[in-house]
């Protein structure tokens, strides 16, 4: 299996602040960044532990029909896949009608919603690309 690795949009931005001050909405991403990638990298030391016998594959780059998706750590056993979208926020959030807002009133991505597309993609790449 191929270790995690940073984004390379992340990469940019490592280079970019070793170089330059930050600020407003890019500061904000890369510290979204970066936070995404070190609850992964917790996500993955807990998987460490798992018993039995596993095939775990992370970060999933996949393309159904000109659909891009990303699958943050997929876990194959014989029997089931399962799949993890990990996210890596603090703070206290509220959901109003499907919309996710900060307690400040920012409006963030659903990840609910990342996931069921995700899995609906994922879906319909198994039963296209391994027939049943």
């Amino acid at each position: 299996m191929k270790p995690r690795l940073e984004c390379p949009e992340l990469k940019v931005y490592r280079y970019m602040n070793a170089r330059m001050e930050l600020e407003g909405k890019e500061k904000q991403h890369y510290s979204f960044l970066e936070k995404g990638l070190e609850g992964e990298l917790k996500f993955d030391s807990l998987l460490e532990k798992l018993e039995g016998e596993y095939l775990i594959l992370k970060d999933i780059l996949l393309d159904y029909q000109g659909n891009l998706f990303q699958i943050d750590t997929l876990i194959i056993s014989k029997t089931t896949i399962h799949m993890f979208e990990v996210k890596n926020y603090e703070g206290d959030y509220y959901v109003d009608a499907d919309n996710w807002f900060s307690t400040s009133g920012t409006e963030i991505k659903n990840p609910l919603s990342q996931l069921k597309r995700t899995e609906s993609l994922f879906r319909r790449y198994l039963q296209f690309f391994v027939p049943l």
